[in-house]
């Protein structure tokens, strides 16, 4: 019994069950796919780890409890944050190696430039939303990115802030906590009268003029645009080389050639990749009023002229390259009429 007047001595307690650190293994499905997730809790701090097999996770907690053995929880305490600039190094040494040279490293090149000239000195602990939000907002120097660029950069940012959550440079991901850029939807249906002010501003540019009408009035991805060349045009259909590095199967593609392109196609271009392309693209843009160039415009505008004017979903197919005409309905019907139609392919 505690008399009147004196104070109560508390003696100090044990940790709480939420301070105790804890390291478990679990089985769980990802995306469908059978792994073995490590989740641990130390200092009150949670963290997931994936692995493809049990020993790799068992091997993997066993290491993490002799850390906390030897060293206690404070082996476990935050690093010194590294700066924008040298987390993305980071990622350069490591990761850059990896991947295969081409149109992605490039962009991804092209926006963590941009991104480090911005906030290269401030520590990655310290980037928030805000700063996300107001980078894709700003666009740089060049006074403001649209939807389809904006989205561009929120993939390439997330990516890499990805990376670094994974090897412990940072604890989240500052992209996910923003919404998500939307694409400009509009254009992507080219009217005739934008299809003809088109063809008149690349008289004078055998590449750019092969570019555009290769997807224009040949329906092809701008992907398989890039990998042809004069050799491939044979007498009634383009040949279309596989993508060596990214296709499983060794499936060509024969692009029937009709008029309209015959009519259009030079006989000779140079280089139609990305890099040859975008200057002489960005002044077509400015020429023709667009903020932006409108993406995948050049075949969908082939594909609903092509539909409309033969009304043949199995024929349209077979111009895309699609394996069933399902994907036509779906994906490339518009709402063109059949007279717009035979004005578009008697260009």
């Amino acid at each position: 019994m505690i008399k009147k007047g004196l104070k109560r001595i508390i003696e100090p307690t044990e940790p709480t069950g939420s301070q105790q650190s804890l390291v478990t293994v679990q089985k769980v499905h990802v995306r469908g796919v059978e792994k073995f997730c490590v989740q641990s809790r130390i200092s009150g701090r949670r963290k997931r780890e994936f692995f493809d097999t049990p020993l790799g996770a068992r091997i993997h907690k066993e290491a993490i409890l002799d850390r906390l053995g030897r060293h206690g929880t404070s082996a476990f305490d935050a690093a010194p944050s590294v700066t924008v600039a040298n987390g993305w190094k980071e990622y350069v040494a490591v990761r850059m190696p990896k991947l295969k040279e081409g149109n992605h490293t490039r962009l991804l090149n092209w926006w963590w430039d941009h991104f480090v000239a911005a906030y290269g000195t401030r520590p990655l602990a310290e980037i928030r939303a805000l700063h996300i939000e107001a980078f894709l907002s700003k666009g740089g120097a060049r006074g403001g990115w649209s939807g389809t660029t904006a989205n561009q950069g929120f993939n390439y940012l997330r990516l890499v802030f990805n990376w670094l959550v994974r090897y412990e440079f940072i604890e989240k991901n500052p992209v996910l906590k923003i919404d998500v850029p939307q694409c400009t939807a509009e254009h992507h249906l080219l009217p005739l009268a934008d299809v003809k002010k088109l063809l008149a501003l690349t008289v004078e540019n055998d590449r750019l003029r092969a570019w555009l009408v290769l997807g224009l009035f040949g329906g092809m991805r701008m992907s398989e645009v890039e990998r042809c060349k004069p050799e491939h045009i044979e007498e009634t259909e383009i040949f279309v080389p596989k993508r060596k590095t990214t296709d499983l199967v060794d499936r060509p593609r024969f692009v029937p050639i009709l008029p309209a392109l015959t009519r259009h196609l030079p006989k000779k271009w140079d280089c139609l990749e990305e890099d040859h392309i975008k200057r002489g693209r960005t002044k077509i843009v400015n020429a023709m009023g667009w903020q932006e160039w409108p993406q995948n415009c050049l075949r969908h505008t082939s594909a609903s002229m092509h539909l409309a004017c033969w009304q043949n979903d199995a024929k349209t197919a077979y111009f895309l390259g699609h394996s069933s005409s399902r994907m036509v309905r779906e994906r490339y019907a518009r709402a063109v009429r059949q007279a717009e139609a035979k004005k578009f392919w008697g260009l």
